[in-house]
């Protein structure tokens, strides 16, 4: 479920304009994870970071490499 998450805060983070502001208007790790708490978007780095390298791989196959 925590994966689930983190991909969804990658999509919402490409598509959605205003919740990527949001988090990018965060003070810190502290109030990043607030942000993320009020979001019920709760993962930890390592599903983070599966989520980016999954957006990735999507991204190179659309682009044919």
């Amino acid at each position: 479920m925590s994966s689930d998450n983190a991909r969804r805060f990658v999509v919402k983070l490409r598509e959605d304009h205003n919740f990527r502001n949001k988090a990018l208007k965060t003070s810190g790790p502290e109030d990043l994870l607030l942000f993320l708490q009020q979001e019920s978007l709760l993962f930890n780095q390592r599903e983070l970071v599966g989520a980016m390298a999954e957006c990735i791989e999507q991204l190179e196959l659309q682009e044919g490499r």
